[in-house]
């Protein structure tokens, strides 16, 4: 009996001790998988090659990499939040192995984002010359500030603008802007016969904010002031009869995604916007407009392009046309109370060095238009060029442009600083 409890007992203790081993082995080889698995997940980030641009406002947008695996890493998508920052080139972004865990080391580059902007644009019917100090970088928090001015043979301009751009979600935006316009207005047709010159003042101040969720949506509204003032000239001829003054309240919204193939940002999106303006001496009038962009790649270095816009206006008056875009087969000074038109083309990279890349593009062009002097109409015809985008500038691009109207047979020339879309 004795010995027949002592067997028991010592089976009971090797059972024991075979349960508590195996417990053992199972929480050792839980902690190796957990070491094993932080070893291969983001858990620090260093952006090496700041100078001007607060820490901060980087170290947010690359906060969502933090816990991805280095299976799930993707350098094009590190590379695309670089970008979309607008004020910074990316050089490399690499995965630094550290016993917390790895170190998500992204090199980038400053953009030229302060400097005198001289701002050229010719046309086959205009050309203008201005000079603006342009800072993209504002305080080092990509604040867009810009103070300058414009003339050409329709007459001058001055601006002032500054926009404050958010440094994480949650928080909203705001911009203000001041622009006075002295210039002599010429209407003409589709075949660039002139029907109206009149001459104006126009004073223009508005304020807007901006909040983004889901950081790929935006609602805005901003209330501005027009004041337009008709000048009695000796050439002008069918001027409108009078001028305005209104207030308008905008608001708007819009969705916008982005994505880079290693040669080009190209982006999706679509704004929809309304405007209710309150003319303080005539009859007050809605606005409604949209603006389309897709643009996607086929292959890297080559993408397809489609781009449209739209606008409605309840009045009549010719203060109030505007040019047509995205459309270059009409006149520079063609414009259009209503309007809607088209762009679809397809762009391929040439060329490549370290300030950016040049690209040639093609695409068919169509628009309808309405006004009161011509009614409606519809032109189309093709449109080619090259695009130079900068990126050790501050700057989107750099467009030369040349277009036919198949219906009035024009050719229309264009060359331009800056996106024209």
């Amino acid at each position: 009996m004795r010995k027949s409890s002592v067997f028991i007992i010592l089976l009971l203790f090797v059972f024991t001790a075979a349960i508590h081993s195996q417990e053992d082995s199972t929480t050792q080889d839980t902690a190796e998988t957990d070491i094993r698995e932080t070893s291969e997940t983001i858990t620090s980030i260093e952006i090496i090659g700041l100078k001007r641009t607060k820490p901060h406002i980087v170290n947010y947008s690359m906060e969502k990499y933090l816990g991805v695996k280095r299976s799930d890493f993707d350098e094009n998508d590190v590379f695309l939040t670089i970008k979309n920052l607008s004020v910074l080139e990316p050089v490399s972004a690499e995965l630094i192995e550290n016993p917390q865990g790895l170190i998500l080391r992204i090199t980038v580059e400053e953009k030229w984002s302060i400097f005198p902007f001289p701002l050229v644009l010719a046309t086959s019917d205009e050309t203008m010359f201005g000079l603006f100090l342009y800072d993209a970088n504002a305080f080092g928090v990509r604040d867009t500030a810009v103070v300058g001015g414009a003339y050409s043979s329709s007459g001058w301009t001055a601006i002032a603008m500054y926009m404050f751009t958010p440094d994480r979600q949650g928080i909203p935006g705001w911009q203000g802007v001041f622009m006075y316009n002295n210039q002599e207005r010429k209407n003409v047709d589709r075949d660039d016969i002139k029907y109206r010159l009149y001459s104006v003042d126009r004073f223009y101040f508005s304020l807007g904010v901006n909040y983004t969720f889901a950081e790929i949506f935006t609602c805005s509204f901003s209330a501005g002031y027009t004041d337009i003032t008709l000048k009695e000239n000796i050439n002008d001829f069918n001027p409108p009869p009078k001028g305005a003054s209104l207030v308008a309240f905008s608001p708007r919204i819009s969705f916008n995604k982005s994505s880079w193939d290693g040669f080009f940002v190209s982006q999706r999106g679509l704004t929809l916007g309304y405007s209710y303006n309150l003319v303080i001496s005539g009859e007050s009038f809605h606005e409604v407009e949209y603006r389309l962009t897709f643009e996607q790649p086929l292959v890297p270095g080559f993408r397809l392009n489609i781009r449209s816009r739209g606008i409605w206006k309840s009045t009549s008056s010719a203060l109030f046309e505007e040019d047509p875009q995205p459309v270059h087969i009409l006149p520079k000074n063609y414009s259009a109370l209503n309007y809607s038109g088209l762009q679809i083309g397809l762009e391929k990279h040439i060329y490549r060095n370290r300030f950016g890349i040049l690209s040639i593009q093609g695409s068919w062009q169509g628009v309808f238009t309405y006004n009161d002097a011509i009614g409606v109409s519809f032109d189309h015809g093709p449109s080619g060029g090259m695009v130079f985008y900068l990126s050790r500038v501050a700057l989107p691009a750099i467009g030369l442009n040349y277009a036919y109207n198949m219906v009035s047979g024009l050719y229309q020339f264009s060359f331009t600083i800056g996106m024209p879309f």
